[in-house]
């Protein structure tokens, strides 16, 4: 995926995002986060929910509205695969707690 993409949603981001592919062709897919690094905001998305592939993109605006722009420099890349990490150990550490607290009330 590569070139922009016109957003056709609100900021708040909806589950599915529709995207045109290099050839033209029309796929839908879902937001897995979205989350802010300095003053930009990206987002992952994937194909569906059984796929580990997962597709970096920056939320930037120009004349036609929000865009989303592959995020094809590798340090850039790297920044945001590190903020996905620590989102995702974040999660993991919150549902282990989640899951403690369960097992303490039963």
């Amino acid at each position: 995926m590569s070139g922009k993409n016109i957003i056709e949603r609100e900021v708040d981001m909806e589950e599915k995002i529709m995207l045109v592919d290099d050839t033209g062709v029309e796929r839908e897919f879902e937001l897995v986060v979205s989350f802010d690094i300095e003053d930009k905001t990206y987002v992952l998305l994937s194909e569906n929910e059984e796929s580990d592939d997962v597709f970096p993109f920056v939320v930037t605006e120009d004349e036609e509205g929000e865009v989303l722009m592959p995020v094809e420099d590798e340090a850039e890349f790297e920044l945001v695969a590190a903020a996905y990490d620590e989102i995702m150990d974040a999660e993991d550490y919150e549902d282990e707690e989640d899951a403690d607290e369960e097992d303490e009330t039963e």
